[in-house]
């Protein structure tokens, strides 16, 4: 246990309470076993509370492509602070006039229970820009990787040092919290990070964190770096990024950790591969080690569709938790089980989500699934012989549809996709439109 840090209590006893009583059930019954409640328990410092940020609004929206409209924007706010998510990134007022005009609108509904705050570069020109967007807080962001610095921001480690320390002073003297923002921590010498994150602390930012830029992290080295910044007297909440899909699990690892956070986008949506999936971490959190979070977990369903469809990117049909086949069956064996028991094959109760288990039917149909899904509740009761012919027919029925319009269809959704984003040519044809004076 951490000195001064207040432990979250795991064990089978709670997990269990969390649980719909009909999984619940079977876990008391010991004919299956949850090993990370049971028996990894002794080896976690969660804190005693899980405090959840959001950055869709800025991180995600710098996804190649994606862009909210202000009104947009400001509804996706109100969203997120209806689900139960404590603060927003709202985003980069000095990237254009659109994005201040955004945060502005978003500052003046005074969203309840919603902390906000922007991004800033350790610029003059981009805190003004946050003034100007009437920003309370800022994540005032710099590098902190030598390579970073020095390819990147072409100066010294210590002219990176002063040049934040300017910013953050502008910042404070013009009455703004100040949220110390990293780049690439992941890969920076660690006497460096401890060096600029204890002298803007010190100087009155008000937390930091630690920033996984590219995705370098595994859990294990995630638990050791959280470790060895804590032995240096810097606690430090996660924001990860994506690029081998680890995200998740360094997150939840960094919890495990004592992180006393979580920082993400709503389905991941970010540059490249993306961010943390907050919606994947939240349930995780509740059904991996029984911790019940604020967050209304139906609404964050909905909040999922909400970011999907303004972000013009359709949800992966596997996509954990929000995808469309998250709670759906085909395969007779799978199919049969969830019959039974939905916990045969369904780790998360559907409920949870506003969701219930589905059956498509097709190659893999069994007659079970056939029978008690599709034709009784019609009061259809075939013989024995007729069933197996209908489950026959519906497989050769999915065979000779053939697979040419869905074949077309991802065609056309990589087209949709590349069209996301002007490309060299649009921008080229643009510049010589504008100095023909056209």
């Amino acid at each position: 246990m951490y000195e001064g840090q207040i432990n979250m209590k795991i064990s089978k006893e709670k997990y269990l309470k969390v649980l719909p009583p009909s999984y619940a059930e079977i876990y008391e019954k010991g004919l299956i076993h949850n090993w990370t409640v049971e028996e990894c328990s002794k080896e976690f410092h969660f804190p005693g509370m899980i405090g959840i940020t959001d950055t869709t609004l800025r991180d995600g929206e710098q996804q190649p492509g994606v862009f909210f409209t202000p009104d947009q924007k400001v509804e996706i706010a109100k969203k997120i602070a209806e689900v139960g998510i404590m603060g927003a990134e709202i985003g980069y007022p000095a990237v254009s006039e659109e994005e201040l005009k955004a945060c502005k609108m978003i500052h003046a509904e005074n969203i309840k229970g919603l902390l906000t705050f922007v991004m800033a570069r350790a610029r003059k020109s981009d805190i003004d820009a946050a003034l100007d967007a009437d920003a309370k807080a800022v994540d005032l962001f710099t590098s902190c990787s030598e390579f970073h610095i020095k390819y990147k921001l072409k100066i010294t480690l210590e002219e990176n040092i002063r040049m934040y320390m300017d910013a953050l002073d502008y910042a404070k003297d013009h009455g703004l919290m100040i949220v110390f923002g990293r780049e690439d921590d992941s890969r920076a010498d660690i006497p460096y990070f401890v060096k600029i994150a204890k002298t803007a602390l010190e100087a009155g930012a008000m937390a930091t964190g630690i920033s996984d830029t590219t995705g370098i992290l595994t859990p294990v080295s995630t638990k050791w770096l959280i470790n060895r910044l804590r032995e240096e007297g810097l606690a430090v909440g996660p924001h990860f990024h994506n690029d081998l899909g680890l995200a998740t699990a360094n997150t939840l690892a960094a919890l495990e950790a004592g992180s006393a956070g979580v920082n993400g986008t709503i389905l991941g949506i970010g540059e490249r591969a993306g961010n943390t999936p907050i919606e994947e971490v939240v349930v995780a959190l509740r059904v991996l080690y029984g911790i019940k979070t604020k967050i209304d977990m139906e609404g964050l369903f909905e909040l999922c569709k909400m970011v999907s469809k303004y972000a013009g990117v359709p949800i992966h049909v596997n996509k954990p938790i929000a995808g469309a086949n998250a709670f759906k069956h085909e395969s007779g064996i799978h199919a049969h089980g969830v019959l039974s028991h939905p916990l045969t094959y369904e780790l998360i109760p559907s409920e949870w989500l506003g969701c219930k288990s589905e059956f498509r039917y097709g190659k893999f149909s069994g007659t079970a699934v056939v029978l008690k899904e599709a034709l009784e509740p019609m009061g259809l009761v075939p013989t024995r012989e007729q069933l197996l012919e209908i489950v026959n027919r519906v497989k050769s029925v999915q065979l000779q549809r053939g697979k040419d319009e869905f074949e077309k269809f991802v065609e056309e959704y990589d087209r949709m996709m590349d069209r996301m984003g002007l490309k060299i040519e649009e921008v080229t044809e643009i510049a010589k439109n504008v100095m023909e004076g056209k």
